[in-house]
């Protein structure tokens, strides 16, 4: 295995990863020729590159002369390394200044006054940072008093203190006049020196550098990562005391830092009283503008930098480890020098263990993937300790381009109940929208041929680098509920396959069912959830049920005529795509439900392996021609229905305007106002029984009877999903061709005798 590598920074043309060279040039070349004093900022996130960037700037600066023959001295100033001492973090600046502009061409007399320059500033300003003195005089016996003066704790006025507590001063108001006058005396002191340092540099680069055709160049690192008022600091030391001719600063700073450490230095502006309360005299942005003359953003690295910067790193790492770096990563160079540090260490580990057996072989270009995204996106990763078939869906969305509003279920628009929050998004949706995921995610190795247990191989090796962890066991089982219940295809085959490796799918199965049962008090977002969750566990309830209508006159229609049938027997449920599949398998050669256009897509079945859409197995079958219904029937022993049995069937004999009662209701079926947008299991609104025990009489879909009208022309019944409930008035009716294969058409079946000639009569 390769060394793994540091984060230390480009030190030299020779050791340019980054193609960086160019930018150095380039700044290298303006800073030479620009009338100074001026301030570069080199902006960009941490690790992007700014510290290497200004080290080729230096270097380069270092090595050339301008066809003026200007040259360059440099100073190197990390303010984080600094930050860490308790002073003042602008004064550690101004040594470091002085310490660069020290040499054997400077007289006597200049070198002496930067050696008491030096001295006063370690003194002078050293003394103004002491902090304050807490009097407490009840325990001294002096009243109810507590005294905290900011004060200067030099030897005289401790003496001060001494003589009060002896009883040699009078007064406290001589006491606090003593320290307020040893105070100013500082502060003044304080001023003259930095006005003097100022006149004091200004001459010290001109003398020595500006005036003999040079710059001083300082490079100012790391300020980002100190705290707001030693950042700002430093900022105003360079505006106010180094801001002379012959000066050149590059500043690098992640600039979104920056501007919240000037907002947060700033922020006792806004608990003021009056007019001025609530608002910050300056803006970060403004700020910045004002010390920054010439701004360069670092761009981000492009895929094919960041492909060629692994390439120099690792030159063996496979292509497919490249690809998922160089594509999912962040497009930063300390990021993606970590990651491979970590794709290295895993895929040594995964060796061991192939060979000790303890696993089995490992896809490099898939564990690459995976610490992409262990390293960028924290909370998927731990979405995918619980729900290890995230990655095959978002792989599987990635692959197929489905957009977010795809992505999102069905049932989003049905008013939350206490399972899910509302306006909750799917775990697909809430990934969908990182564009450099789903272009990881769409070449390579892929999961979707891996089992659970196998993309948990992978989870399992990045855990060695990550502190995260799953939930607890005993949250187990109800967190498995709570996924079988959320809506979420995700979190539901999660739960589906846990239930199933643990022996409990016939458990869950029938407790789900029960919800919907009539008499269960479950919310119609809880009985979507359960048939959405028995399509994947495998639906107990009994699907062939046949329901008894005995015969006699009803009133049809909308005027309510009356009308005779014979007894007969009709399915309680419409024919599901589960019961349809056992035909099929008993048919080899009748075709699939399947068309070729974009709204079929959600309904198409896999003509291949004639299976059909995941998640629907106990959905009405749709895209089915009258023939195909009929040959259905033929399979079963049964018949469709003529428009008159199914209307009896659907309203009873008292002539009701939908199966419940006169009035529609969203909670009772499946309609347009309804908002699902789609089929929905079979049975799910048991609230819309019909007075014979049918359920799905009233939307979901349109139901081929056997009744003709023209040529080719055959009535359905019931309404749909896409209908509105007018449609689904056990009177309304549609016309259809008998070739039409539509995702609003489905069936039912009948036995018994037929009351008079129709198609498929027996």
């Amino acid at each position: 295995m390769n060394e793994m590598w540091t984060d230390q920074p480009i030190r030299d043309a020779q050791s340019d990863r980054l193609n960086f060279s160019h930018y150095a040039d380039v700044l290298a070349e303006v800073v030479l020729t620009a009338d100074t004093p001026i301030t570069v900022g080199i902006f960009g996130p941490w690790g992007s590159g700014k510290t290497s960037l200004m080290r080729l700037i230096a270097e380069q600066l270092l090595n050339r002369r301008t066809a003026g023959h200007r040259w360059a001295r440099v100073v190197w100033f990390n303010a984080w390394q600094y930050a860490q001492d308790e002073g003042a973090l602008w004064r550690a600046l101004l040594l470091r200044v002085l310490e660069g502009l020290e040499s054997d061409q400077i007289s006597e007399q200049d070198a002496q006054q930067i050696a008491d320059w030096r001295m006063r500033l370690y003194t002078d300003v050293e003394r103004t940072e002491m902090g304050s003195i807490n009097i407490d005089w009840p325990k001294l016996g002096k009243g109810a008093l507590n005294l905290g003066l900011s004060l200067i704790p030099t030897p005289a006025t401790f003496l001060q203190v001494a003589q009060l507590l002896q009883g040699e001063m009078g007064s406290l108001e001589e006491i606090v006049s003593a320290f307020q006058r040893e105070r100013t005396e500082v502060y003044r002191r304080k001023l003259t020196l930095l006005e003097e340092f100022r006149g004091g540099f200004a001459h010290l680069v001109r003398e020595y550098v500006w005036g003999r055709n040079g710059m001083l160049v300082i490079f100012v690192d790391d300020l980002d990562r100190c705290l707001p008022g030693r950042a700002v600091e430093v900022l105003e030391a360079i505006k106010l005391f180094l801001d002379v001719p012959g000066c050149v600063f590059f500043i690098s700073v992640d600039r979104d830092i920056i501007e919240r450490v000037v907002r947060v230095q700033y922020a006792s502006y806004m608990a003021g009283e009056g007019e001025d309360a609530g608002s910050v005299p300056i803006a970060g942005q403004s700020y910045l503008e004002k010390i920054v003359q010439l701004p360069f953003h670092l761009p981000p690295l492009e895929d094919d930098q960041i492909a060629a910067f692994i390439d120099q790193h690792d030159p063996h790492l496979p292509p497919d480890c490249r690809d998922a770096l160089s594509l999912g990563l962040e497009p930063n160079p300390r990021v993606v020098k970590r990651a491979l540090n970590i794709l290295r260490l895993l895929l040594k580990l995964a060796e061991r263990r192939v060979a000790e057996d303890t696993i089995g072989a490992i896809v490099p270009g898939l564990l690459a993937k995976m610490v992409v995204i262990q390293v960028r996106y924290r909370d998927l990763y731990r979405d995918l300790l619980e729900y290890p078939n995230l990655a095959q869906d978002l792989e599987w969305a990635a692959r197929e381009g489905v957009e977010v509003k795809r992505a999102v279920s069905p049932l989003e628009s049905v008013e939350a109940g206490p399972v899910e929050a509302p306006g909750a998004a799917t775990l697909l949706e809430r990934y969908l929208r990182h564009k450099p995921l789903l272009r990881m995610l769409r070449v390579g190795p892929a999961f979707a041929d891996l089992s659970r247990d196998q993309i948990n191989v992978y989870i399992y090796l990045t855990r060695t680098t990550s502190k995260d962890v799953g939930r607890a066991p005993s949250m187990e089982a109800a967190r498995m509920w709570q996924d079988m219940l959320s809506n979420d295809p995700t979190r539901l085959r999660a739960s589906v396959a846990a239930v199933q490796a643990e022996g409990l799918a016939d458990e869950y199965a029938q407790a789900l069912a029960r919800l919907l049962e009539p008499e269960s008090e479950a919310s119609l977002r809880e009985r979507l959830a359960a048939g959405a969750a028995l399509a994947y566990l495998g639906d107990p309830r009994d699907l062939d049920e046949m329901m008894d209508v005995p015969g006699g006159e009803f009133q049809r229609g909308e005027e309510g005529e009356s009308t005779y049938v014979m007894a007969y027997r009709i399915g309680r449920y419409p024919v599901t795509n589960g019961q349809y599949a056992h035909f099929l398998a008993q048919n080899p050669q009748y075709p699939t439900p399947y068309l070729d256009e974009v709204w079929a897509e959600p309904y198409n079945w896999e003509p291949r392996q004639r299976i059909y859409p995941e998640g629907k197995a106990n959905h009405p079958v749709v895209l089915v021609s009258l023939e195909d219904a009929l040959a259905y029937c033929e399979w079963a022993g049964a018949r469709l229905p003529t428009e008159e049995e199914w209307e009896k069937a659907a309203r009873g004999k008292d002539g009701r305007v939908y199966p419940w009662g006169d009035d529609f209701d969203p909670q009772r079926a499946n309609a347009r106002e309804s908002g699902i947008g789609g089929t929905t299991p079979v049975g799910v609104y048991p609230g819309g029984a019909s007075p014979y025990g049918l359920l799905d009489c009233a939307g979901n879909v349109w139901e081929w009877t056997t009744s003709q009208e023209g040529e080719n022309q055959f009535v359905v019944r019931g309404g749909s999903w896409s209908f509105y409930a007018r449609d689904a008035r056990c009177f309304a009716s549609e016309i259809s061709h008998a070739g039409n294969r539509s995702n609003r058409i489905g069936f039912r079946v009948v036995t018994g005798p037929q009351a008079r000639e129709g198609v498929g009569s027996s």
